[in-house]
């Protein structure tokens, strides 16, 4: 840990003097808060880093759940919030961007209500039926889709989730239609999927492999550039045939707009030393998440590029739920 204090120290100098004096002020709370409940995937994330932010930053990190409207509620209170770095949210994306890029939700902020500050992980998509299923690969479920177009229930995590992209998605590349079913979250999902009520489900890798691994389901492919490391016998997408868009939840940190570069910088730090925690990054893969650190300017980029992917998926699911 001694260590990890040194390099951040160096950073925050090279942040600046001032910024590294007055921030943070020693027992003054800095919440982050996630915009979902308790023991879903962020929550389980942002609880796993908070302890070493602490001993970085020196004072109290804590992790607030702001539940509701589709992860609306969480990121308006953090849109709101005064831009002093003790209130910041974990981003999730590309849910985030449905809510300001859905001109019907009427969203009260936008893009730039928010201000990045770092990359924190990756979850990508997994598609997946029934270990008894006839679809032994990915081919043999898209024969079958198109054979019979419609007939097939594929289920996602909720309307306009990740899920409900990676459905879209995948209709999308592989020419198929299927009979869209939307779950309140990836856990009905799969329960749904575990039940036959389902023919095949789109969750996150994390949410999956458990059932993987007790030969309760089979996962036909991963909507990723590359395998993951906890199913290294699953190919990609491509690798099973199709052009298929990489989809997959991308969580990262951000502070309200207007918050000081020279404190954004300095979370930066703080962040980027805690992730190469190996511990962490050991916890982090376990439960299906690649720690994926990018700077302030590189995570901008990255959700500017989420904006543009995904408005045409957001327009498709909106007229889907029609």
């Amino acid at each position: 840990m001694r260590k990890l204090a040194f390099a951040l120290t160096a950073a925050l100098v090279l942040a600046g003097p001032a910024a590294a004096q007055t921030y943070p002020v020693k027992g003054k709370t800095i919440t982050t808060i996630v915009p979902s409940t308790a023991g879903g995937g962020t929550d389980t994330a942002a609880r796993l880093i908070a302890p070493l932010l602490e001993k970085l930053l020196g004072t109290t990190v804590e992790v607030v759940n702001k539940p509701g409207a589709s992860m609306q509620i969480g990121m308006g209170e953090a849109a709101r919030a005064k831009p002093d770095g003790y209130t910041l949210i974990w981003s999730v994306l590309p849910t985030f961007a449905s809510i300001y890029l859905d001109e019907e939700r009427k969203s009260p902020f936008k893009r730039d209500s928010l201000k990045p500050i770092v990359m924190y992980y990756g979850a990508p998509f997994g598609i997946a039926v029934q270990a008894s299923s006839p679809h032994k690969t990915l081919k043999d479920l898209v024969d079958a889709a198109k054979a019979s177009p419609g007939k097939l229930r594929s289920g996602t995590t909720g309307f306009m989730s990740t899920g409900h992209f990676a459905n879209i998605a995948f209709q999308q590349g592989t020419g198929t239609q299927m009979a869209t079913v939307n779950f309140q979250g990836g856990g009905p999902q799969v329960t749904a999927l575990l039940g036959g009520h389902i023919d095949v489900g789109f969750n996150s890798i994390g949410e999956l492999v458990s059932q993987q691994k007790s030969g309760a389901l089979r996962i036909l492919a991963v909507m990723d550039e590359q395998r993951s490391p906890l199913l290294p016998e699953v190919p990609t997408t491509r690798e099973a045939g199709f052009e298929v868009s990489p989809i997959g939840s991308d969580i990262g940190l951000s502070a309200p707009a207007g918050t000081p570069d020279a404190i954004v910088q300095q979370l930066a730090a703080a962040m980027k030393t805690a992730m190469a925690d190996g511990e962490l990054k050991a916890k982090m893969l376990e439960i299906g998440n690649t720690v994926t650190y990018l700077d302030p300017a590189a995570y901008t980029k990255f959700w500017d590029n989420v904006d543009a992917r995904f408005k045409p998926l957001i327009e498709a699911a909106r007229k889907q739920g029609q």
